[in-house]
């Protein structure tokens, strides 16, 4: 099923421009079309990717007065661009979006010249329609067929939720799940917790190992959770080195165990750190809070329940890193 070549699911109307394209033209093309990416090439072969989120990043800075009349296409591109061939099976666009969080992937001729573009709604579309032709060849495999269908939209769906480089849950999923619980926390007083920490002195780790090597630690670092939280916790990759931890039917007492539990085991794998002026080894500051009551979850939004962990994890840096901090109102 995998196997199917992207060429015969790819979108082949992808919006495509030279590097000198004003960037004007470039965001009424894609409003015209209403096409999210737009393939910056030179002699048809792709050189750049511009998407919405780029263009909303150059609208922020028009809104803060930098002018941008004379901002072309390969001025705001991302470059250097990943592209697949067409004749690459879907399986292969599979494992290249969720190895590297890719939501879009220019697709190119044997010639490397731009054919099209496959965003992840398309492979989603072209991958549940394999699976209903499956089930059709099959009718004697009704409940085979479905349970395919199923684990399909669950992989892909996964690909949307979780981190690439550390195989947590990314903070799309993050937002979702704090969203659930602070309303739960309204409605029924249930409390919950937020733990903040990030690695200790990290950028001097890539500065000295390099950042292949820095990448490797936020790996390690990541798969040291697995024995210091509970089942009902969740672990997402809240940022370049820094993780959050949501802990249901938690207040600060509880945090305050979790907290030391995932200090120490990161301790305890004794990551060498040569650069650090804290430990030898790779350390890591950690802020928390909690949302004990109703009366607090109806006054307070969840984005401020996490910056006051965040608060607290400044407080833990300031007070000489490699430490829990609370996080308490006039400190």
């Amino acid at each position: 099923m995998f196997d199917q070549p992207i060429a015969d699911f790819m979108n082949r109307r992808a919006l495509s421009g030279e590097p000198g394209t004003p960037l004007s033209e470039v965001v009424q093309r894609m409003s015209e079309s209403m096409q999210s990416a737009f393939v910056v090439c030179e002699a048809g072969v792709p050189v750049g990717l511009i998407t919405e989120r780029d263009v909303i990043v150059v609208l922020a800075r028009i809104f803060e007065g930098v002018d941008h009349a004379g901002t072309c296409a390969g001025d705001v591109m991302t470059a250097p661009v990943h592209t697949l061939i067409e004749s690459a099976p879907m399986g292969e666009v599979v494992r290249i979006m969720k190895e590297r969080g890719f939501r879009r992937v220019p697709i190119v001729d044997d010639e490397n010249r731009l054919a099209g573009i496959l965003n992840i709604t398309e492979l989603q579309s072209a991958t549940n329609a394999a699976l209903e032709k499956r089930g059709r060849d099959l009718e004697d495999a009704v409940l085979a067929r479905t349970t395919e269908l199923q684990a399909a939209n669950a992989r892909l769906e996964e690909l949307t939720r979780q981190d690439g480089l550390t195989g947590l849950l990314n903070r799309r999923a993050m937002t979702e799940r704090i969203d659930e619980l602070h309303a739960i926390a309204r409605r029924h007083g249930h409390p919950y917790a937020v733990i903040l920490l990030d690695i200790d002195h990290f950028k001097l780790y890539n500065d000295t190992q390099g950042h292949p090597a820095g990448d490797g630690v936020i790996r390690r670092v990541g798969n040291c959770f697995r024995d210091a939280i509970r089942t009902s916790d969740s672990v997402y990759r809240y940022g370049g080195e820094e993780f959050l931890i949501l802990l249901p039917e938690t207040e600060a007492s509880g945090a305050a165990l979790v907290t030391e539990r995932i200090r120490s085991a990161i301790a305890a794998r004794a990551i060498a750190h040569p650069a650090s002026p804290t430990s030898a080894h790779v350390t890591v500051s950690l802020g928390y809070t909690d949302v004990a009551t109703r009366e607090t979850a109806e006054k307070i939004s969840w984005q401020d329940v996490v910056q006051r962990a965040d608060e607290a994890l400044y407080r833990s840096k300031q007070a000489g890193r490699n430490r829990a901090t609370r996080w308490i109102e006039g400190a």
